[in-house]
């Protein structure tokens, strides 16, 4: 019987440890008696590998006095040419979540910013790299807490952009596995949402 006690009391230690929250990796934590500012370290939610091309999402999460959203960056490099990619104050960010809702975010912008091309002489590559900033709308936000990402849309000035989320991501870029579809599951807590 005591053997049985020990068995299920690693067994139990060991569940929790593989449970354990992700942890809240701070870029920027700032809070004064007006004001804060609190930013996640970046985190690759999609990657693409595929010919001459490379390609990777980055989100950061951040919360400042109260609203929160999403610093995005897409960057592109290859050996052929890239088309550009523009935003403006109409463009819109949708995650689409496995209980078939959608949760939209708004850019925070009311300029056009585009990708302007770029070059790598010494790997003799085109690069385009795509920065925003996407806030968050009350609309089905509870969701993002408990429900899966499977697709992020940007709706771009020029055509959408969409990109299809892993459940597990084995990053060649960032040298780090990851589970992407979890991202808003895993990190909104950190902000105390």
């Amino acid at each position: 019987m005591k053997t049985f006690f020990k068995l299920a009391a690693l067994l139990l230690l060991t569940n929790l440890s593989f449970s354990q929250d992700k942890i809240c990796d701070f870029e920027t934590d700032i809070a004064t008696d007006t004001s804060s500012t609190r930013v996640l370290s970046e985190k690759i939610i999609d990657e693409s590998i595929f010919g001459n091309t490379t390609s990777f999402l980055t989100f950061k999460l951040f919360e400042v006095d109260g609203v929160l959203g999403v610093n995005f960056q897409y960057l592109q490099k290859s050996k052929d040419i890239l088309s550009p990619i523009c935003i403006d104050k109409n463009t819109k960010m949708v995650l689409e979540l496995s209980n078939g809702k959608q949760v939209k975010l708004v850019n925070s912008t009311d300029s056009e910013t585009c990708n302007k091309l770029q070059y790598d002489a010494i790997n003799k590559n085109n690069v385009r790299v795509l920065d925003g900033f996407f806030y968050f709308t009350p609309e089905n936000f509870q969701d993002l807490k408990t429900e899966k990402v499977y697709l992020i849309k940007i709706t771009a000035k020029n055509g959408d952009v969409n990109f299809v989320i892993k459940p597990t991501l084995n990053s060649e870029i960032y040298k780090e596995k990851s589970t992407p579809d979890t991202y808003f599951m895993d990190y909104l807590k950190c902000l105390g949402v």
